[in-house]
């Protein structure tokens, strides 16, 4: 970039004559096709200046050929063209791994956000606990760390690939993405995708030939090849420091969905990639290479059929130095635990017990809470799910079993997989957090029988529910799974506009303007290019559909607060003096032709509110109590110099009976001479919102709670132990 620059004379903007002409091709490139852009513009010679930026490693196509796999037809009627149908020449395009590594080892914005070597992480002075978040926290770097020679720097390679189409109109033009990363770089920039931490590798072909397992592998070795000498002999590169330091790339983590994951794993699948047969401890990469080449060379070993291997016999992992490829496939949070696991088949056993009709009437009637999307017609209707709406219906999915589910095991089932579900999305870990996340699993194991007790079900022998087991060794050796989740890499499919060659050429043009921008980021000094929060995708998912939020009283009250609380949630504007004041429902209804609106009680917001500070330094609910928020307000002038706002509160009782078959604190409304408790409490003592749900009887749920009056009516609450984080650690932390 420096070198352009000289070449221009020293301009700040080079090949560009200034600010504006270098914003206006950041914008055409970045938010207009290349046929819009033709016709805005001489396209020629407005791509001539982009080819002048530096850009990233280059792109080249190499043609791979494949034969045939079925037989002629025409063969088998006496015909001599030909024994197979023809095969096909496609193309593979790909990058050098190794000049990508060193573009983001060394790319000079990371600096301050990258680790070069392991760290061990303790809780306490002492070192009797862990703390596991960044990969270099985990055990597989020190592990791979000391097989490496005296000096070198490991840089853990990850690789994400997922199927996708190459165009809308066509639909049998697809092709297999693979994305690389490296874990040096912290999580706080490899979950923005405006950093640019993840790279697209290359392009696999996508073939209808029945041992397409051969291509996919054959494809991939071609692809990693040049690993295979860096990660033995390492390979000098400038670092965003300026120090050199001898890298080698290693292969840490490969993160795919189930059946990519079978894939690289050569099994069925119906059986466990990590460790291949349920019987059996993990395999290393070792001795799969070599009962794969025994069965290659017609001695057939037992293990071959015992572990459930398939007939391929070149992986793409076998010379990849330092790597184990079963310890590199990674837990998937999105496709095993929210699609997986939860919507496939703890949620479907659930409604073939309840039925469909009583389970969307309960949540129909749930309350309503700021940010929770409310499903107005149930659940069993909704055709097409995303990891979003998995999580929202994961939040109340345990108020609508309880006092409804046939049994007690449905319920402590639903409880120890949901706290398993939350403890895994965690973006760090202590040992104590890995136990009870064990802990759950265990219980989910204890309770899951119920299921095939009641006909639910026939087995468990199930590779989803099985993975399970996996999720504590990887977070130990890999750090938290927050950055190694299909769920962050969605944003990584680019929109497919055409065909492969001018795909290629776009990107590339994308990829200069992209690396340009960051280098003017970095050699101005504003550092702030590409680590705005708005971009951060943990949360991100597939679906563009945003959840359902309403505006609150609750949430004035938090933005009126004069001290820090646990309420990062999204702000409301609402006019100070509204066109027409003071109108009954009847009047909206006749002069605005507001025939359908709906006359709803009014929603007053549940709060944790602060009794005792002393109290509550012990940790969760301890000197915390729930209370209803009626009203807000500031007294005037004329009564005193009272200058915080004040709330008027209706008191629920003490949270003092925790209900273990359900796993969360049970409360009443609390009376005083037959009256609400009520008090005009500082708003700063409303610490954080809270979900309280009702105790659903079984059968029919009562039609007058559907119409919105569930929190007048209803007897006995539960708070919520899934609405969000914040209160699920609380939870954690009480006992």
């Amino acid at each position: 970039m420096k070198q352009v620059q000289h070449i221009f004379g020293g301009s700040r903007y080079p090949p560009f004559e200034d600010h504006e002409e270098w914003e206006l091709a950041q914008w055409l490139i970045n938010n207009v096709n290349q046929r819009a852009t033709d016709e805005f513009l001489n396209n020629h010679t407005f791509m001539k200046i982009v080819d002048r930026l530096p850009t990233s490693p280059e792109w080249r196509c190499e043609l791979v050929y494949t034969n045939g796999d079925v037989k002629d037809i025409r063969h088998d009627q006496g015909d001599d063209e030909g024994h197979t149908i023809d095969g096909e020449e496609m193309e593979l395009w790909v990058c050098n791994p190794v000049a990508c590594i060193r573009e983001l080892i060394g790319n000079p914005a990371f600096n301050g956000n990258i680790a070069y070597t392991p760290e061990k992480v303790y809780t306490d002075c002492h070192g009797t606990g862990r703390w596991y978040d960044e990969m270099w926290t985990g055990n597989w770097w020190w592990e791979t760390q000391h097989c490496l020679p005296s000096g070198g720097t490991v840089a853990p390679v990850i690789l994400v690939s997922d199927k996708t189409e190459l165009s809308h109109f066509k639909g049998d033009k697809n092709a297999w993405p693979v994305y690389l990363s490296i874990r040096n770089l912290s999580k706080e920039v490899c979950c923005q995708p405006s950093c640019h931490t993840s790279i697209l590798l290359g392009y696999l072909p996508v073939s209808k030939l029945k041992s397409f397992d051969c291509l996919f592998h054959y494809c991939m070795r071609r692809i990693l090849q040049p690993l295979v000498d860096a990660g033995q002999n390492g390979v000098e590169m400038v670092c965003t420091d300026g120090q050199i330091q001898r890298v080698f790339p290693i292969l840490a983590a490969y993160v795919g969905d189930h059946p990519e994951q079978c894939l690289i794993a050569y099994c069925a699948e119906n059986q466990c990639p990590k460790c291949i047969n349920t019987r059996f401890p993990p395999h290393d990469q070792t001795q799969t290479t070599c009962t794969l080449h025994t069965q290659a060379t017609g001695q057939y070993p037992p293990e071959f059929i015992a572990q459930g291997l398939q007939p391929i016999f070149t992986p793409f992992w076998a010379d990849l130095p330092h790597a184990n490829i079963f310890t590199a496939i990674t837990s998937d949070i999105l496709h095993q635990l929210h699609q997986g696991i939860f919507k496939d088949h703890f949620k479907k056993w659930c409604m073939a017990l309840m039925g469909k009709q009583d389970f969307d009437a309960q949540f129909h009637a749930m309350p309503e809470f700021s940010g929770l999307h409310h499903f107005k017609e149930g659940i069993s209707k909704v055709k097409q799910w995303t990891g979003t709406d998995h999580k929202q219906v994961q939040h109340v999915f345990l108020a609508a079993l309880v006092g409804a589910a046939p049994h007690l095991d449905v319920i402590k089932a639903g409880s120890s997989l949901l706290d398993f579900i939350y403890l895994a999305q965690y973006q760090s870990h202590m040992d104590c957090m890995l136990d009870a996340l064990q802990q759950a699993l265990d219980s989910f194991h204890v309770a899951k029988d119920i299921f095939t007790d009641l006909g639910c079900c026939e087995h468990f022998n199930m590779p989803k529910i099985h993975l399970l087991q996996h999720y504590v060794e990887t977070i130990r050796s890999l750090g938290s799974l927050d950055g190694l989740n299909t769920e962050t890499s969605e944003w990584l499919h680019i929109n497919q506009r055409d065909y492969l060659v001018q795909r290629m050429r776009w990107l590339q043009c994308q990829e200069a303007i992209i690396w340009f921008s960051t280098y003017l980021a970095w050699h101005i000094g504003n550092m702030q290019t590409g680590l705005q929060p708005s971009d951060d995708c943990n949360g991100s998912d597939e679906s563009d559909v945003p959840p359902q939020h309403t505006t609150t009283l609750l949430d004035y009250a938090m933005a009126t607060r004069s001290t820090q609380t646990f309420l990062l949630g999204p702000s409301y504007h609402i006019s100070q003096w509204p066109q027409f004041p003071r109108r009954s429902v009847q009047y909206l209804r006749q002069n605005h032709g507001a025939e359908h609106f709906p006359a709803m009680p009014a929603r007053f917001d549940t709060t944790l509110t602060m009794f005792d500070d002393e109290l509550q330094q012990c940790g969760g609910f301890h000197g915390l109590q729930i209370t209803k928020v009626r009203m807000i307000f500031k007294l005037p002038l004329h009564l005193g110099n009272y200058q915080h706002p004040l709330a008027y509160v209706h008191w629920f009782k003490p949270l003092t009976h925790f209900d273990r078959n359900v796993g969360m604190f049970c409360t009443t409304y609390s009376t005083q001479h037959c009256l609400p408790n009520a008090s005009i409490i500082p708003v700063h003592c409303l610490v954080q919102p809270c979900h309280l749900i009702p105790k659903f009887p079984s059968g029919d749920v009562n039609p007058h709670w559907i119409q919105g009056h569930i929190m007048m009516d209803a007897d006995i609450f539960y708070l919520n132990r899934y609405i969000d984080f914040s209160i699920f650690d609380l939870y954690q932390n009480h006992f």
